[in-house]
């Protein structure tokens, strides 16, 4: 009967967490835990679950219970590849990952993040791989397509990056990555009002997702006067890879350098100096207003509280 009742239940548990519900996850698989108590796949869910609620110490405390059950477990290497990367471990949980993909070579999961780490690693030759990979083992899973547009989006190809988004959310319209990726992808492009249509599609999905949370932010910070222009300046210089920022910026510097220099040896002080003056509020402005942004994104998530049973 205790059998029946476990597999009930992390049945359940499965079907929580891809629907977002993960507090609910969490206690159904606790309910299979009093049960079950050596049920590896469940322990690591349960640290997959914990994670996505920064419950850092206690998923590492179940991804190696899950481990000490099932040495040969790709799920709980995969769990514990997520717990490694919450906490800043890349290497260790870039070598977790890819046990987990050599423990079970059919499994998209693996590969997917592995992509995932790359393309936050903007590695983007790499995680492109990863994605193609993943989608080739489970081309069903929208999932994987919703991070191929998030790839074309930080690689800045905001517009194939919608389309991709667009093409996922005809097959699944509550895919919650393409949604948000859509919502940045028009952001970028300037489409403001249909951005802010995609962030509250995916808030009210998932009002507890930070990441939706953070575009509808972004999309308010673009309709504000004062946060616009950074946001534009941003987006323009962190789209790409990290090389091409850095360049930049560097660019940047050198270019209002070289001005400010020649309009002082033509016999314009006045006007270098005015230009110098421009870099320094530009410089004091593009670090004002990513604090002002963060406020915003802490206010929009102190208003979220929701039952646990939600």
């Amino acid at each position: 009967m205790n059998t029946s009742n476990a597999s009930s239940l992390f049945a359940l548990a499965r079907q929580q967490m891809q629907q977002g519900h993960i507090d609910g996850a969490i206690q159904s698989l606790i309910g299979v835990l009093s049960l079950e108590v050596q049920n590896a796949a469940a322990h690591a869910l349960l640290a997959l679950c914990l994670v996505d609620r920064k419950r850092l110490a206690a998923a590492e405390h179940e991804a190696r219970a899950a481990l000490a059950i099932e040495p040969q477990s790709a799920l709980a290497h995969l769990a514990l590849g997520k717990v490694h990367y919450a906490r800043r471990r890349i290497q260790a949980a870039e070598a977790s990952f890819r046990e987990a993909a050599a423990l079970d070579p059919q499994s998209d999961m693996p590969p997917h993040a592995l992509g995932a780490l790359y393309l936050n690693q903007r590695r983007m030759a790499p995680a492109g791989e990863c994605i193609n990979t993943a989608i080739e083992l489970d081309p069903g899973d929208p999932s994987n397509f919703s991070l191929l547009a998030l790839w074309h989006l930080r690689n800045n190809d905001p517009e194939r990056a919608a389309a991709v988004a667009r093409e996922v959310l005809g097959q699944s319209p509550d895919e919650h990555e393409a949604l948000v990726v859509l919502g940045w992808a028009e952001l970028r492009l300037g489409r403001v009002d249909a951005a802010y249509e995609h962030a509250v599609w995916a808030v009210r999905n998932a009002p507890a997702a930070e990441d939706a949370l953070e575009l509808l932010c972004a999309v308010k910070a673009r309709r504000n006067p004062l946060l616009g222009l950074w946001f534009r300046v941003s987006a323009f210089i962190a789209g790409g890879s990290g090389t091409r920022t850095i360049l930049l910026l560097v660019g940047m510097f050198l270019g209002v350098r070289l001005v400010s220099l020649l309009l002082g040896d033509l016999g314009y002080p006045s006007a270098a100096q005015f230009v110098s003056g421009a870099w320094l509020a530009f410089c004091v402005y593009s670090w004002v207003a990513p604090t002002i942004f963060q406020r915003m994104l802490r206010k929009e998530l102190e208003q979220v509280r929701l039952r646990p049973d939600f």
